[in-house]
């Protein structure tokens, strides 16, 4: 297919299948029309224009899992599939023309032999056989190639002239075949090396049900035969070896060859290196802040050629030559290995990454000035504390830039463009209303002096509110403004290391690094992430982290006037450090959470009490929280529980449920659960186990499984005492629901499954995921996953994102990988004979008899909207995609709203899982 690849914006139109106008999408039963015949090639007959092959009696085992053909002997089987993978790698010395096989080849130069003419010799010459391999941009556009390389369309067009050659691993991998004891076609002729009948073939998208099996136990109850094999043992460094050939789940999945079975889900991916937006990049398949392209390509168009119109395969068969071109199907198996070449978490620095790359975005004009202002004076902005930036506090800021410009030339530009004192107290107000409705807030806003604040300050905590802003400017400003203090910050702290203690200068680093961590961008994370451990340690050894340093006050009704007022500002003075303290514990835990790292903090070492009441919190006079305190801590001789005190004892958190601010402690308690759920999977993967498979270490599997257990059932216990509590809110539910799904899937085995190390450590994971999907584990997962979804959509306006838009991916990831799989392995779609089970609703009865016993099919609902929501099948992994994109984007007003960049590039990755699953007929 010509012409040029589509850009982002109309993607949607080119891949996407269309919708179904009606409030429901939940599949029903479908059949697929019969593949087109294909044309025999030289390759495969002598007498391609033979009739239809008859049945026979007996059973050829031996089947192709690209073109279905069958045969009764393996070598004849191996032969065949060489010209899948290997590709035309025979070339006639004479005229330059390509065989797959060395006697057709061999047969053709006999013909020279016979025929030595100038006039065959012209007209046969090398240019006019057909290349060995074509380079990638000749392959992409389907435009004929040369064998000398760099081509000479690629040197005319000064392009960079790349082979397609798959490497001798990506060819090899779809050596490893495996019986198709439960494939529907009928049984062909006996092949042997000569002779080959024209039979029905699949399409380019085979219906992944008919990919061969030898596990019996889960899709068949046939005999099983065992075929060549890249590896002997399905597992990876952290999985358990094979069990034995008798085992129900593991006997032979390992040789399921893992590029046929997604070969085409995960599609080529464009390194644009010098094409990199900064603030919204593109998705790899796991990753919400890659530098890849996963925009489809013209060679992936062609290949949808056969999907082309409403997701469905076209009834009247399409005549193709067969076998298909091998440089397409080679450049899309070793896209499959080579698509995480560029890590996901890994930022790799290019000549043009640096410090001060951004500073042309500080100037900002006065079109966007007059834009925000004009949403400024609607009334769109809620104003946190009546105050307002005075230009001297301006002025501060403007210092702090112009000191961190590089080169000088730019700085009289910023001067004469900076934002006004007006522009940067909206910005600031966005990001102190945005603090109000986060959990951990540490600002206390009763004894708050804007203009007081250090510059540092200031300009933090603008960037984090021009980063809100739905402007893409001055988000660009936001961005531009975090690293120009972030370079300046360390020179207040080498000026005077007493700085240590000042609060303020220490909030500023936080703002900074908080904007950075979840700003989508792959170079910002990282080094706001190397970054964390510095405030981390200044608190650490001022002694912030200890019981010590936070007291106990003797407030009584007597006191009264400057002595109540003191008391006052102590306590202020030690809840701010308290509650700052555990905003860096819920950061560090979330993004350990995110990235699957070990924590810089531990729950314990963090021996202080946990945050004091909302109440207290917000007493705006000293007379208001002396009242609230006697009130809460009367008959209280000790201090608040710690964090480590409810893994002790979980009945403290109700005991001093008055005392505590509930939700805050609720997500300390959760955050701190992690570093539990952590060890536990890094005790599974040091004694290679999972709960979901078999396991032949008796010792170490009953241990993790008592460990196990336990965890949930402390989680189980949280639930219960939690249900009715008003102050645990969708944030902390949402958190919950994703730690239990942890405890019934390794995130690890989800990432390695999509290819995050390599095709080798996917092929090895498949088996695993396969003996998960089959368990009780899965079901409780996606159950779980569901629940995430179900709070997801109970969130305040615009609150969806960070750390919990991740939690989202995380769930859409399980849901995916549960779909696929199903999918792949169902022999036909049996949704609609089973009641549906909706996993994003409330606990039922069908819940229960679901998990337990797998009755029912799971369900889904997208956003409530005015005609109601859409249903999807989690078995339909494009359309329970749909629904989970459009949860995320709901959140911030549908798709036509600009949410942050960390949304937008997750819903980005999440649509397109579903669209490449529904590329290859699994949707």
């Amino acid at each position: 297919m010509a012409g040029p690849s589509p850009s982002s914006s109309n993607l949607s139109q080119n891949i996407d299948p269309p919708r179904s106008d009606s409030a429901s999408v939940y599949p029903a039963s479908q059949s697929y029309p019969p593949p087109p015949v294909p044309v025999p090639s030289s390759g495969d007959s002598a007498g391609g224009a033979s009739s239809l092959a008859k049945p026979e009696k007996g059973l050829a085992l031996y089947a192709c899992g690209h073109c279905g053909r069958r045969y009764s002997r393996p070598e004849h089987l191996q032969r065949h599939v060489q010209t899948h993978t290997l590709g035309r790698r025979f070339a006639c010395s004479i005229c330059g023309k390509t065989f797959a096989r060395a006697d057709l080849k061999k047969r053709h130069e006999t013909n020279h032999e016979n025929d030595d003419t100038k006039k065959r010799r012209r007209t046969t010459s090398l240019n006019t056989g057909r290349v060995t391999h074509a380079c990638k941009a000749c392959a992409t556009a389907r435009v004929k190639c040369q064998e000398e390389k760099p081509c000479q369309r690629c040197v005319r067009r000064g392009l960079t002239c790349v082979s397609s050659e798959a490497s001798s691993s990506a060819a090899m991998n779809l050596v490893h075949l495996s019986a198709s004891a439960r494939a529907k076609t009928p049984v062909d002729d006996e092949h042997d090396s000569s002779n080959a009948s024209a039979e029905y073939a699949p399409t380019s998208f085979p219906n992944p049900t008919s990919y061969p099996t030898d596990q019996p136990s889960l899709y068949s109850q046939n005999t099983h035969f065992h075929a060549h094999s890249r590896s002997a043992t399905p597992n990876t460094g952290d999985l358990p070896p094979s069990s034995e050939a008798g085992s129900s789940s593991q006997a032979g999945t390992d040789q399921l060859p893992f590029c046929d079975f997604l070969r085409d889900v995960l599609y080529e991916q464009q390194y644009d290196q010098s094409a990199r937006i900064p603030e919204n990049q593109g998705l790899a398949v796991l990753n919400f802040c890659s530098d890849s392209n996963m925009e489809l390509s013209e060679m992936d168009f062609g290949l949808l050629d056969h999907w082309n119109t409403d997701g469905m395969p076209s009834s009247a068969p399409v005549q193709q030559e067969t076998p298909k071109s091998p440089v397409d199907m080679d450049h899309m198996r070793q896209n499959l290995v080579t698509a995480w070449d560029v890590s996901p978490w890994r930022w790799d620095p290019v000549a043009n990454d640096n410090a001060f790359g951004e500073q042309g975005n500080l100037p900002v004009s006065k079109r966007d000035v007059a834009s925000i202002q004009a949403q400024a004076s609607k009334g769109s902005f809620r104003r946190v504390v009546d105050q307002k930036l005075d230009f001297a506090a301006r002025d501060g800021v403007l210092a702090l830039v112009l000191g961190a410009c590089q080169p000088d030339t730019i700085s009289s530009r910023i001067s004469g463009s900076f934002p006004s004192a007006d522009l940067l107290d909206t910005m600031l107000h966005v990001f102190l209303n945005s603090h109000t409705n986060q959990v951990s807030d540490y600002i206390h806003f009763p004894t708050f002096k804007l203009n007081e604040q250090e510059p540092e300050w200031i300009a933090g905590a603008a960037a984090a509110g021009a980063v809100l802003i739905p402007v893409p400017t001055l988000r660009k400003f936001g961005y531009a403004l975090q690293e120009s203090i972030r370079i300046v910050m360390p020179k207040r702290f080498e000026e005077n290391n007493k700085e240590i203690l000042n609060i303020g200068l220490i909030q500023a680093i936080v703002l900074g690094q908080d904007t950075g961590l979840w700003s989508g961008n792959r170079r910002k994370m990282e080094i706001a992430e190397c970054h964390v451990n510095i405030p981390v340690t200044m608190m650490r050894y001022r002694g912030k982290f200890q019981r010590s340093s936070y007291p106990m006050l003797s407030v009584t009704p007597a006191d009264e006037g400057a002595n109540l007022e003191q008391k006052w500002r102590a306590w202020v003075e030690m809840e701010k450090w308290k509650r700052f303290v555990y905003h860096l514990f819920l950061r560090d835990s979330q993004q350990s959470m995110t990235a699957l790292t070990n924590p810089v903090m531990s729950y314990a070492e963090l021996t202080l009490p946990l945050p004091a009441s909302k109440e207290l919190w917000c007493a705006k006079t000293a007379k208001d929280w002396k009242d609230a305190y006697l009130r809460r801590e009367a008959g209280h001789m000790k201090r608040a529980p710690s964090v480590g005190d409810l893994f002790r004892d979980l009945n403290l958190l109700p005991e001093n449920r008055h005392r505590l601010d509930v939700q805050f402690s609720a997500a300390i308690y959760l955050q701190a659960f992690w570093l539990l759920i952590l060890e536990y999977r890094n005790l599974c993967s040091s004694c290679r186990t999972r709960s979901y498979i078999q396991d032949t270490y008796e010792g170490s599997s009953s241990l993790l499984a008592a460990r196990r257990h336990q965890l949930l059932q402390d989680l189980q216990t949280l639930k219960t005492t939690t249900t009715n509590w008003p102050e645990v809110t969708a944030q902390e539910r949402l958190l919950l629901n994703q730690l239990m799904m942890a405890l019934h899937i390794s995130m690890d085995d989800l990432q390695l499954f999509a290819g995050k190390e390599g095709d080798e450590q996917a092929h090895r994971t498949f088996p695993v995921l396969q003996q998960w999907v089959e368990s009780v584990d899965s079901r409780a997962a996606i159950w779980h996953a569901g629940q995430v979804l179900r709070f997801a959509k109970l969130f305040p306006p615009a609150q969806l994102k960070n750390f919990y838009a991740v939690g989202v991916h995380h769930a859409a990831l399980a849901l995916w990988t549960y779909g696929v799989i199903t999918k792949a392995g169902s022999q036909q779609d049996m949704s609609s004979q089973h009641e549906k089970v909706y996993i994003d609703g409330p606990e039922a009865m069908s819940v229960q008899q679901y998990i337990t016993m797998g009755q029912g099919v799971p369900v889904i609902r997208g956003p409530n909207q005015r005609n109601g929501a859409t249903e999807a099948s989690v078995e339909n992994p494009k359309t329970t995609m749909e629904a989970v994109h459009d949860i995320l984007l709901a959140n911030f007003g549908g798709a036509n709203k600009m949410a942050p960049a960390i949304v937008e590039n997750l819903s980005i990755l999440i649509r397109q899982l579903g669209n490449v699953a529904w590329a290859v007929g699994l949707g």
